[in-house]
């Protein structure tokens, strides 16, 4: 018995099948070096494409690249400004919570106020 899990066989089918598997091993053991010298035959063609497309390539990003430079220089004083007008509505709104939640409860005791904003170098995220 060479495996307990297969069922059994007839002698005669069991060595038809041996032999089946070595002629399959054998076949895919010749067909491993082929298709080991076409893959490298596959990695220099496309080593090769690639050699051709690179200068190309990289030329097509020098040409974009003022464009892309012009692009950043006169949208990020945009961002800036809009930023910085983001930046005074939430100072306002602090400021307005700040002054609400200064008032005083009936007791006179303060309902309490809202810490300020973090800034650079206090753990902020500015």
């Amino acid at each position: 018995m060479d495996n307990p899990n297969e069922p059994q066989a007839e002698p005669g089918r069991r060595d038809a099948l041996r032999d089946l598997q070595a002629r399959l091993d054998a076949a895919i053991d010749d067909a491993r070096p082929k298709i080991r010298r076409v893959l490298a035959e596959l990695d220099e063609k496309v080593e090769e494409a690639m050699q051709d497309i690179r200068p190309k390539a990289q030329a097509a990003v020098r040409d974009v690249q003022p464009n892309i430079d012009d692009f950043v220089a006169d949208v990020q004083p945009r961002l800036d400004s809009l930023l910085k007008k983001l930046q005074e509505k939430i100072d306002e709104l602090r400021r307005d919570l700040n002054a609400r939640a200064a008032r005083r409860k009936p007791d006179g005791e303060s309902v309490g106020e809202l810490a300020p904003p973090a800034t650079e170098g206090t753990g902020g995220d500015a």
